[in-house]
């Protein structure tokens, strides 16, 4: 471990106040490290725009979070990106990021996901010798329409004194494409937030304490930018087709930023008329979005892919057992607490949702092991403990 606490600096283009799954990492892996003696500061390098690309410029230059977050935010020139990728292809002023750097001083410099070209090069540009480059890319298999990408990331994970993925699977393909060598590249999965009330998780393993099946709808939570990436339309025929089936009253909660899929859901559930069974919540505060979590008894979201699936495992760290398919590395990360049927196989996953809604015993015994699995395997403080390593240079 470093002799001199350090100084770290991640780089993402989004954050607060837009909170997305790779920014709530950052945001929990940095309330963990700020505990750490080996650290003497935490700061995200940010843009003015919130996902996805959207100008902000009546945010704030400069903050702290009220737990202590250092946060710098750029603006883009011109504000209106062009919709070519999911962050905003504008020009950065490299100067203006000198000096945020210059401010921060950092020790290193995280970058958390691809995409952002400018800020990346830059930071490496003006301080390279000086901080140590750590590189966590999100995977995803390229179009030949983004084939402009891969180099870019072949060299993002050249620069970088270490890449580090978030499950093996990921690791294979950053290798594969990116020609990473196995000598710098690690793994290290996010964590889950556990709910420190963990009596609504208790609730869920002992029905004596909530009430009767038959009193109460079923609550099916999916938690998801909704569009065409988080699959809500595939979603909302696998439950039609399953709730002929089902032998109680359900409700189905859609939580998540509308991204230009919440029209034609709405169009959805008027034409089945599921008016007060299916429910579009939108974009919630944390605190809402931990009690959902609490108060959901089954989640389920099929998404085209997911490179870690974040969402999963908060729904599991509150006990709620999960339904999903094999995309990404879901077949990798969900070893208990959730039943992974075959991708898109709508038969498969209809027949699955109607056993967990009527089958009580078994969706509480799939929520109790997701808890437990989430408490064994996925907490933040072992995260961080694993990046701290990777930080001051002792990983192996």
């Amino acid at each position: 471990m470093a002799s001199t606490p350090l100084r770290v600096l991640f780089l993402t283009p989004y954050f607060r106040p837009y909170l997305g799954g790779i920014e709530r990492a950052i945001e929990q892996l940095s309330f963990q490290m700020q505990q750490s003696a080996s650290i003497e500061a935490v700061g995200v390098l940010t843009t003015k725009y919130s996902f996805p690309r959207r100008p902000q410029p009546d945010w704030d230059d400069q903050e702290t979070t009220p737990k202590g977050i250092s946060i710098f935010r750029l603006s883009g020139f011109p504000r209106r990106s062009l919709p070519l990728y999911s962050v905003p292809l504008v020009w950065f002023s490299p100067l203006r990021l000198k000096k945020y750097l210059d401010e921060f001083k950092p020790d290193v410099i995280h970058f958390v996901g691809d995409g952002w070209f400018w800020g990346h090069f830059w930071a490496w540009f003006w301080y390279r010798g000086r901080a140590r480059f750590v590189f966590t890319p999100s995977y995803h298999p390229l179009p030949p329409s983004r084939w402009w990408l891969k180099p870019i990331n072949a060299f993002l994970s050249h620069i970088a004194d270490r890449v580090v993925a978030l499950t093996a699977l990921e690791a294979e393909s950053v290798h594969r494409a990116y020609r990473t060598g196995k000598d710098k590249l690690g793994v290290i999965g996010w964590g889950a937030s556990i709910d420190e009330r963990y009596g609504q998780a208790a609730e869920k393993d002992n029905p004596q304490l909530r009430d009767e099946p038959e009193s109460r709808p079923l609550t099916i939570l999916c938690v998801g930018r909704v569009g065409s990436h988080k699959g809500q339309r595939w979603l909302l025929d696998t439950y039609l087709q399953a709730r002929i089936h089902f032998k109680r009253s359900v409700r189905l909660v859609l939580v998540g930023r509308d991204e230009g899929g919440v029209n034609e859901i709405e169009t959805f559930i008027a034409q089945y008329h599921l008016e007060g069974e299916v429910t579009v919540i939108g974009e919630v505060t944390d605190n809402e979005l931990a009690e959902w979590y609490a108060e959901a008894d089954l989640f389920t979201l099929f998404s085209r892919y997911e490179a870690f699936g974040l969402v999963y495992l908060e729904a599991m760290a509150h006990g709620t057992p999960v339904l999903t398919h094999d995309v990404g590395a879901n077949r990798e990360v969900l070893l208990q607490g959730a039943m992974v049927v075959p991708r898109f196989d709508r038969d498969n996953a209809a027949g699955e949702l109607a056993r967990l809604v009527n089958d009580d015993a078994a969706r509480r015994e799939l929520g109790h092991q997701a808890l437990q699995y989430a408490l064994a395997e996925f907490t933040w403080p072992a995260v961080a403990k694993k990046y701290l390593e990777v930080y001051s240079g002792t990983a192996a």
